[in-house]
Protein backbone atom coordinates (compact mmCIF):
# COMPACT_ATOMS: atom_id res chain seq x y z
CA UNK A 1 0.00 0.00 0.00
CA UNK A 2 1.35 3.47 0.56
CA UNK A 3 3.88 5.13 2.69
CA UNK A 4 4.40 4.42 6.62
CA UNK A 5 2.48 7.07 8.31
CA UNK A 6 1.06 5.83 11.46
CA UNK A 7 4.35 4.29 13.46
CA UNK A 8 5.74 4.46 16.86
CA UNK A 9 8.84 6.86 17.26
CA UNK A 10 10.94 3.77 17.37
CA UNK A 11 9.79 2.14 14.40
CA UNK A 12 10.20 5.54 12.60
CA UNK A 13 13.67 5.58 13.80
CA UNK A 14 14.21 2.42 12.43
CA UNK A 15 16.21 1.49 9.38
CA UNK A 16 17.09 -1.43 6.94
CA UNK A 17 19.77 -1.75 4.13
CA UNK A 18 17.19 -2.61 0.89
CA UNK A 19 18.79 -3.87 -2.31
CA UNK A 20 16.32 -3.43 -5.12
CA UNK A 21 15.11 -3.11 -8.73
CA UNK A 22 15.27 1.04 -8.90
CA UNK A 23 11.30 1.36 -10.18
CA UNK A 24 10.59 0.01 -6.76
CA UNK A 25 11.34 4.00 -4.99
CA UNK A 26 8.93 5.24 -7.17
CA UNK A 27 6.10 2.85 -6.15
CA UNK A 28 2.75 4.14 -4.24
CA UNK A 29 -0.26 2.51 -4.05
CA UNK A 30 -3.00 4.71 -5.86
CA UNK A 31 -6.51 2.51 -5.91
CA UNK A 32 -7.43 5.43 -8.46
CA UNK A 33 -4.85 4.58 -11.18
CA UNK A 34 -5.28 0.69 -10.77
CA UNK A 35 -9.29 0.42 -9.96
CA UNK A 36 -8.70 -0.85 -6.56
CA UNK A 37 -6.99 -3.74 -8.26
CA UNK A 38 -5.94 -5.54 -5.17
CA UNK A 39 -9.05 -4.44 -3.23
CA UNK A 40 -11.62 -6.40 -4.87
CA UNK A 41 -12.27 -9.88 -5.20
CA UNK A 42 -10.19 -10.81 -2.62
CA UNK A 43 -10.33 -12.56 0.76
CA UNK A 44 -8.59 -10.17 2.78
CA UNK A 45 -7.39 -11.31 5.95
CA UNK A 46 -7.09 -9.37 9.30
CA UNK A 47 -3.76 -10.76 10.79
CA UNK A 48 -3.97 -11.20 14.99
CA UNK A 49 -1.48 -8.53 15.78
CA UNK A 50 -3.96 -6.01 12.99
CA UNK A 51 -6.85 -7.02 15.22
CA UNK A 52 -5.36 -6.61 18.07
CA UNK A 53 -4.40 -2.70 16.99
CA UNK A 54 -8.10 -1.67 15.65
CA UNK A 55 -9.30 -3.25 19.14
CA UNK A 56 -7.36 -0.46 21.14
CA UNK A 57 -9.05 2.00 18.85
CA UNK A 58 -11.89 4.57 20.68
CA UNK A 59 -14.86 3.24 21.20
CA UNK A 60 -16.87 4.63 18.52
CA UNK A 61 -14.09 4.17 16.38
CA UNK A 62 -13.49 0.73 16.99
CA UNK A 63 -17.49 0.27 16.49
CA UNK A 64 -17.59 1.35 13.27
CA UNK A 65 -14.15 -0.48 11.85
CA UNK A 66 -15.38 -3.63 13.26
CA UNK A 67 -18.61 -3.11 11.51
CA UNK A 68 -16.62 -3.94 8.48
CA UNK A 69 -14.95 -6.86 9.49
CA UNK A 70 -16.46 -10.55 9.64
CA UNK A 71 -15.05 -13.61 11.63
CA UNK A 72 -14.79 -16.69 9.81
CA UNK A 73 -15.04 -19.92 11.77
CA UNK A 74 -12.34 -21.65 9.71
CA UNK A 75 -10.26 -18.53 9.03
CA UNK A 76 -10.54 -16.31 11.35
CA UNK A 77 -11.60 -12.32 10.55
CA UNK A 78 -11.86 -10.73 7.74
CA UNK A 79 -12.90 -7.18 5.60
CA UNK A 80 -15.94 -7.72 4.61
CA UNK A 81 -17.14 -7.13 0.71
CA UNK A 82 -19.72 -4.65 -1.03
CA UNK A 83 -21.85 -6.03 -3.23
CA UNK A 84 -19.39 -5.07 -6.34
CA UNK A 85 -16.46 -7.41 -4.51
CA UNK A 86 -14.77 -4.34 -3.01
CA UNK A 87 -13.05 -4.55 0.34
CA UNK A 88 -15.66 -2.42 2.82
CA UNK A 89 -12.57 -0.01 3.72
CA UNK A 90 -12.41 1.21 -0.07
CA UNK A 91 -13.54 4.52 -0.18
CA UNK A 92 -15.26 6.27 -3.44
CA UNK A 93 -11.77 7.58 -4.22
CA UNK A 94 -10.48 4.24 -4.67
CA UNK A 95 -7.93 4.61 -1.52
CA UNK A 96 -8.31 2.59 1.94
CA UNK A 97 -10.29 4.61 4.26
CA UNK A 98 -8.69 2.48 7.13
CA UNK A 99 -5.22 3.96 6.18
CA UNK A 100 -6.73 7.54 5.56
CA UNK A 101 -7.92 7.55 8.68
CA UNK A 102 -5.84 5.64 11.09
CA UNK A 103 -2.40 5.30 9.04
CA UNK A 104 -0.86 2.46 7.64
CA UNK A 105 0.42 0.72 11.22
CA UNK A 106 -3.31 -0.39 11.63
CA UNK A 107 -3.13 -2.10 8.02
CA UNK A 108 -3.25 -5.93 7.91
CA UNK A 109 0.14 -7.40 7.22
CA UNK A 110 -1.04 -8.23 3.83
CA UNK A 111 -2.12 -5.02 2.44
CA UNK A 112 0.74 -3.36 3.96
CA UNK A 113 3.48 -5.70 2.50
CA UNK A 114 1.46 -6.69 -1.26
CA UNK A 115 2.94 -6.07 -3.84
CA UNK A 116 6.20 -6.28 -2.30
CA UNK A 117 7.97 -9.42 -2.08
CA UNK A 118 10.50 -9.28 0.73
CA UNK A 119 13.41 -11.52 1.58
CA UNK A 120 15.85 -11.10 4.57
CA UNK A 121 19.19 -11.93 4.69
CA UNK A 122 21.40 -11.24 7.74
CA UNK A 123 21.91 -7.20 7.45
CA UNK A 124 20.22 -6.82 4.14
CA UNK A 125 17.19 -7.52 2.37
CA UNK A 126 16.06 -7.90 -1.26
CA UNK A 127 12.96 -6.53 -2.06
CA UNK A 128 11.00 -5.76 -5.35
CA UNK A 129 7.27 -5.93 -6.99
CA UNK A 130 4.87 -8.52 -7.94
CA UNK A 131 3.27 -8.12 -11.54
CA UNK A 132 -0.03 -8.74 -10.93
CA UNK A 133 -0.38 -5.09 -9.36
CA UNK A 134 -0.82 -2.48 -12.15
CA UNK A 135 0.84 0.43 -11.06
CA UNK A 136 3.93 -2.34 -10.55
CA UNK A 137 4.16 -3.56 -13.56
CA UNK A 138 3.93 0.00 -15.46
CA UNK A 139 6.94 0.78 -13.18
CA UNK A 140 8.71 -2.10 -14.20
CA UNK A 141 7.68 -3.25 -17.46
CA UNK A 142 7.34 -0.05 -19.52
CA UNK A 143 10.72 1.48 -19.42
CA UNK A 144 12.78 1.51 -22.59
CA UNK A 145 16.17 0.86 -21.14
CA UNK A 146 17.21 -1.63 -18.94
CA UNK A 147 16.21 -2.44 -15.34
CA UNK A 148 18.59 -1.51 -12.84
CA UNK A 149 18.91 -1.75 -9.38
CA UNK A 150 20.63 -0.19 -6.15
CA UNK A 151 20.55 -0.74 -2.48
CA UNK A 152 19.44 1.99 0.19
CA UNK A 153 19.20 2.40 3.75
CA UNK A 154 15.43 3.12 4.20
CA UNK A 155 12.78 3.50 7.40
CA UNK A 156 12.19 -0.51 7.97
CA UNK A 157 8.85 -1.57 7.01
CA UNK A 158 7.31 -4.31 9.36
CA UNK A 159 9.09 -7.78 10.09
CA UNK A 160 6.28 -9.71 9.63
CA UNK A 161 5.69 -8.86 6.00
CA UNK A 162 9.06 -10.74 5.26
CA UNK A 163 9.26 -13.59 3.20
CA UNK A 164 11.77 -16.53 4.66
CA UNK A 165 14.19 -17.34 2.08
CA UNK A 166 15.08 -20.69 1.09
CA UNK A 167 18.02 -21.71 2.69
CA UNK A 168 19.95 -22.82 0.07
CA UNK A 169 20.42 -18.87 -0.78
CA UNK A 170 20.81 -18.16 2.83
CA UNK A 171 23.80 -19.96 2.44
CA UNK A 172 25.46 -17.79 -0.53
CA UNK A 173 24.12 -14.48 0.78
CA UNK A 174 27.69 -13.36 0.22
CA UNK A 175 27.92 -14.25 -3.14
CA UNK A 176 23.97 -13.60 -4.25
CA UNK A 177 24.19 -10.49 -5.36
CA UNK A 178 27.21 -11.22 -7.86
CA UNK A 179 25.43 -14.01 -8.83
CA UNK A 180 21.96 -12.25 -9.64
CA UNK A 181 23.57 -9.27 -11.31
CA UNK A 182 25.94 -11.46 -13.56
CA UNK A 183 22.35 -13.39 -14.66
CA UNK A 184 20.65 -10.23 -15.22
CA UNK A 185 23.40 -8.80 -17.19
CA UNK A 186 23.18 -12.16 -19.43
CA UNK A 187 19.62 -11.54 -19.58
CA UNK A 188 20.18 -7.58 -20.42
CA UNK A 189 22.43 -8.51 -23.20
CA UNK A 190 20.92 -6.55 -26.26
CA UNK A 191 23.09 -7.01 -28.67
CA UNK A 192 21.48 -10.46 -28.63
CA UNK A 193 17.98 -12.29 -29.43
CA UNK A 194 15.84 -12.84 -25.73
CA UNK A 195 16.36 -16.27 -27.21
CA UNK A 196 20.12 -16.96 -27.08
CA UNK A 197 20.04 -14.46 -23.85
CA UNK A 198 17.92 -17.53 -22.23
CA UNK A 199 20.10 -20.38 -23.65
CA UNK A 200 22.99 -18.88 -22.72
CA UNK A 201 21.69 -18.49 -18.82
CA UNK A 202 20.76 -21.99 -19.06
CA UNK A 203 24.33 -22.97 -19.96
CA UNK A 204 25.98 -20.79 -17.38
CA UNK A 205 23.67 -21.93 -14.43
CA UNK A 206 24.57 -25.67 -15.89
CA UNK A 207 27.99 -24.94 -15.75
CA UNK A 208 27.95 -23.22 -12.23
CA UNK A 209 25.98 -26.16 -10.86
CA UNK A 210 28.52 -29.08 -12.32
CA UNK A 211 31.91 -27.21 -11.23
CA UNK A 212 31.07 -25.51 -8.22
CA UNK A 213 27.59 -26.84 -6.78
CA UNK A 214 26.92 -24.47 -3.67
CA UNK A 215 30.26 -22.91 -3.62
CA UNK A 216 30.85 -20.30 -5.93
CA UNK A 217 33.08 -18.59 -6.77
CA UNK A 218 33.63 -14.21 -6.84
CA UNK A 219 31.98 -12.26 -9.06
CA UNK A 220 35.12 -12.22 -11.91
CA UNK A 221 35.20 -15.70 -12.13
CA UNK A 222 31.40 -15.90 -12.56
CA UNK A 223 31.86 -13.35 -15.27
CA UNK A 224 34.41 -14.68 -17.24
CA UNK A 225 32.44 -18.08 -16.47
CA UNK A 226 29.36 -16.43 -18.61
CA UNK A 227 31.60 -15.03 -21.08
CA UNK A 228 33.19 -18.78 -21.74
CA UNK A 229 30.03 -20.16 -22.98
CA UNK A 230 28.27 -17.60 -24.66
CA UNK A 231 25.94 -19.14 -27.14
CA UNK A 232 27.24 -18.40 -30.81
CA UNK A 233 24.61 -15.84 -32.68
CA UNK A 234 24.22 -18.55 -35.35
CA UNK A 235 22.74 -21.14 -32.51
CA UNK A 236 20.32 -23.66 -34.53
CA UNK A 237 16.88 -22.47 -34.19
CA UNK A 238 13.79 -24.11 -32.37
CA UNK A 239 12.95 -27.75 -33.18
CA UNK A 240 9.43 -28.02 -34.93
CA UNK A 241 6.93 -24.87 -34.17
CA UNK A 242 3.79 -27.50 -34.73
CA UNK A 243 5.01 -29.49 -31.65
CA UNK A 244 6.01 -26.64 -30.03
CA UNK A 245 2.64 -24.90 -29.91
CA UNK A 246 0.64 -27.58 -29.37
CA UNK A 247 2.49 -28.39 -25.93
CA UNK A 248 1.69 -24.59 -25.29
CA UNK A 249 -1.28 -24.66 -26.27
CA UNK A 250 -2.34 -27.48 -24.17
CA UNK A 251 -0.28 -25.90 -21.23
CA UNK A 252 -2.77 -22.97 -21.33
CA UNK A 253 -5.81 -24.98 -21.18
CA UNK A 254 -4.72 -26.72 -18.16
CA UNK A 255 -3.34 -23.37 -16.52
CA UNK A 256 -7.20 -21.98 -16.89
CA UNK A 257 -8.68 -25.45 -16.57
CA UNK A 258 -10.70 -25.59 -19.51
CA UNK A 259 -9.88 -28.74 -21.37
CA UNK A 260 -13.09 -29.69 -22.50
CA UNK A 261 -12.85 -26.69 -24.64
CA UNK A 262 -9.37 -27.83 -26.09
CA UNK A 263 -9.86 -30.90 -27.32
CA UNK A 264 -7.15 -32.62 -29.14
CA UNK A 265 -8.43 -31.67 -32.78
CA UNK A 266 -8.78 -28.33 -31.91
CA UNK A 267 -5.42 -27.99 -30.49
CA UNK A 268 -4.16 -29.02 -33.76
CA UNK A 269 -6.00 -26.79 -35.78
CA UNK A 270 -4.56 -24.24 -33.24
CA UNK A 271 -0.96 -25.28 -33.42
CA UNK A 272 -1.29 -25.97 -37.48
CA UNK A 273 -2.20 -22.11 -37.52
CA UNK A 274 0.12 -20.82 -35.43
CA UNK A 275 2.99 -22.50 -36.78
CA UNK A 276 2.21 -20.69 -40.47
CA UNK A 277 3.14 -17.80 -38.96
CA UNK A 278 4.81 -17.61 -35.96
CA UNK A 279 8.22 -16.89 -36.45
CA UNK A 280 6.89 -13.42 -38.38
CA UNK A 281 4.52 -12.97 -35.03
CA UNK A 282 7.00 -13.44 -32.57
CA UNK A 283 9.43 -10.71 -34.86
CA UNK A 284 6.99 -8.19 -34.74
CA UNK A 285 6.24 -9.07 -30.74
CA UNK A 286 9.99 -9.02 -29.40
CA UNK A 287 10.86 -5.69 -32.27
CA UNK A 288 7.94 -3.69 -30.47
CA UNK A 289 7.69 -4.80 -27.08
CA UNK A 290 11.22 -6.67 -26.74
CA UNK A 291 12.05 -4.57 -23.82
CA UNK A 292 8.18 -5.31 -21.62
CA UNK A 293 9.31 -9.46 -22.10
CA UNK A 294 12.83 -8.34 -21.20
CA UNK A 295 11.88 -6.55 -18.04
CA UNK A 296 9.56 -9.30 -17.30
CA UNK A 297 11.99 -11.75 -16.96
CA UNK A 298 14.45 -10.19 -14.93
CA UNK A 299 12.14 -8.94 -12.70
CA UNK A 300 10.58 -12.41 -12.28
CA UNK A 301 14.60 -13.95 -11.88
CA UNK A 302 14.96 -11.47 -8.73
CA UNK A 303 11.69 -11.38 -7.46
CA UNK A 304 11.33 -15.35 -7.05
CA UNK A 305 15.28 -15.83 -6.10
CA UNK A 306 16.11 -17.69 -9.10
CA UNK A 307 18.20 -20.09 -8.80
CA UNK A 308 16.78 -21.26 -5.59
CA UNK A 309 13.10 -20.87 -6.53
CA UNK A 310 12.56 -24.73 -6.01
CA UNK A 311 14.02 -27.63 -5.28
CA UNK A 312 16.35 -29.47 -7.47
CA UNK A 313 19.10 -27.30 -8.44
CA UNK A 314 20.41 -24.93 -10.54
CA UNK A 315 19.01 -26.40 -13.94
CA UNK A 316 16.03 -27.34 -12.35
CA UNK A 317 15.50 -23.82 -11.36
CA UNK A 318 16.08 -22.73 -15.57
CA UNK A 319 13.37 -25.32 -16.57
CA UNK A 320 10.58 -23.78 -14.18
CA UNK A 321 11.85 -19.83 -15.18
CA UNK A 322 11.65 -20.57 -18.97
CA UNK A 323 8.48 -22.46 -18.98
CA UNK A 324 7.07 -19.59 -16.66
CA UNK A 325 8.03 -16.94 -19.56
CA UNK A 326 6.99 -19.00 -22.12
CA UNK A 327 3.30 -19.15 -20.33
CA UNK A 328 3.29 -15.49 -20.04
CA UNK A 329 4.41 -14.68 -23.29
CA UNK A 330 2.10 -16.98 -25.19
CA UNK A 331 -0.95 -15.09 -25.18
CA UNK A 332 0.72 -12.02 -26.53
CA UNK A 333 2.44 -14.50 -29.31
CA UNK A 334 -1.24 -15.06 -30.21
CA UNK A 335 -2.49 -12.01 -29.91
CA UNK A 336 0.58 -10.47 -32.37
CA UNK A 337 -0.69 -13.22 -34.86
CA UNK A 338 -4.15 -12.41 -35.16
CA UNK A 339 -5.02 -9.98 -37.95
CA UNK A 340 -7.49 -8.31 -36.23
CA UNK A 341 -5.93 -7.19 -33.13
CA UNK A 342 -3.69 -4.38 -32.80
CA UNK A 343 -0.92 -5.62 -30.06
CA UNK A 344 -0.67 -1.99 -28.46
CA UNK A 345 1.23 -1.77 -24.56
CA UNK A 346 -2.22 -1.49 -23.03
CA UNK A 347 -2.82 -5.06 -24.12
CA UNK A 348 -0.15 -6.70 -23.56
CA UNK A 349 -0.20 -5.43 -19.91
CA UNK A 350 -3.48 -6.80 -20.00
CA UNK A 351 -2.37 -10.18 -21.08
CA UNK A 352 0.54 -10.20 -18.58
CA UNK A 353 -1.80 -9.42 -15.88
CA UNK A 354 -3.99 -12.40 -16.74
CA UNK A 355 -1.38 -14.90 -16.88
CA UNK A 356 0.50 -13.20 -13.97
CA UNK A 357 -2.14 -13.41 -11.51
CA UNK A 358 -3.30 -16.85 -12.53
CA UNK A 359 0.36 -17.93 -12.04
CA UNK A 360 0.81 -16.14 -8.88
CA UNK A 361 -2.62 -16.78 -7.35
CA UNK A 362 -3.70 -20.30 -8.08
CA UNK A 363 -2.01 -22.60 -6.05
CA UNK A 364 -2.81 -25.57 -8.58
CA UNK A 365 -1.87 -23.81 -11.26
CA UNK A 366 1.48 -22.75 -10.10
CA UNK A 367 1.63 -26.32 -8.99
CA UNK A 368 0.92 -27.50 -12.09
CA UNK A 369 4.14 -25.24 -13.58
CA UNK A 370 6.35 -27.04 -11.56
CA UNK A 371 5.43 -30.31 -12.01
CA UNK A 372 5.52 -29.77 -15.79
CA UNK A 373 9.18 -28.24 -15.84
CA UNK A 374 10.02 -31.18 -13.86
CA UNK A 375 8.37 -34.12 -15.78
CA UNK A 376 7.97 -33.17 -18.95
CA UNK A 377 11.94 -31.81 -19.07
CA UNK A 378 13.60 -34.37 -16.98
CA UNK A 379 15.87 -35.21 -18.97
CA UNK A 380 16.89 -32.49 -21.19
CA UNK A 381 20.20 -29.68 -20.89
CA UNK A 382 19.41 -26.13 -21.67
CA UNK A 383 20.21 -26.42 -25.09
CA UNK A 384 17.48 -28.97 -25.51
CA UNK A 385 15.00 -27.10 -23.22
CA UNK A 386 15.62 -23.82 -25.63
CA UNK A 387 15.21 -25.92 -28.76
CA UNK A 388 11.70 -27.11 -27.37
CA UNK A 389 10.46 -24.06 -26.05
Amino acid sequence: MGERTGQSNQEEQSEERVFAPSYLWEFRCNGSACGSHCCRDWRIPVDTAAWERLARLPSKDRKAVFSKLVEKEDTGWETKHEENGACSFLGADGLCCLQTTYGEAYLPDICDSYPRVSYRFGDFIERSLAMTCPVAARLALLPDSPMRFEERTVPARRASSLTHPPMEALLIREKLRALQLQMIAILQDRTRPLRLRFLHLGRFLAVLEARYGNRLPDAEVLAACAENIKPAAETRRRGPSYTRLRYMGELMAALYEAEENYTPGRLNELAACLSECETESEKLLHSIHGHILENLAVNELFLRLYPFSCAGGFLANFKLFVLRFRAAEFPLLLKASSKNTQLDVETVLLLLGRIMEKLDHNRTAGELLKRRAAEDFDEMEADEIMSFL
